[in-house]
């Protein structure tokens, strides 16, 4: 199982994301794979993960993930 969760969002969002991933302090590490794109991943632990795309599924913002590089599991929001 990944322990990274892949995210195209707006690049301007990303900021908003990474402040609210800080909020929930250990629940998951934003990194940027590509900022002018927009693309980035989140790091978790599999006791993380569940918690974490919940966030991801309520995002206030539109974004595009995926549980792996391939698109596999993907959701739109």
């Amino acid at each position: 199982m990944e322990n990274k969760i892949y995210i195209k969002m707006d690049p301007r969002d990303i900021i908003y994301l990474d402040n609210i991933m800080e909020g929930f302090d250990g629940l998951g590490i934003v990194s940027t794979g590509n900022p002018k794109t927009g693309e980035v991943y989140i790091h978790v632990t599999p006791d993380t993960r569940d918690e974490v795309l919940e966030i991801l599924q309520n995002f206030p913002r539109p974004l595009v993930y995926s549980l792996d590089r391939e698109g596999r599991g993907e959701n739109s929001m």
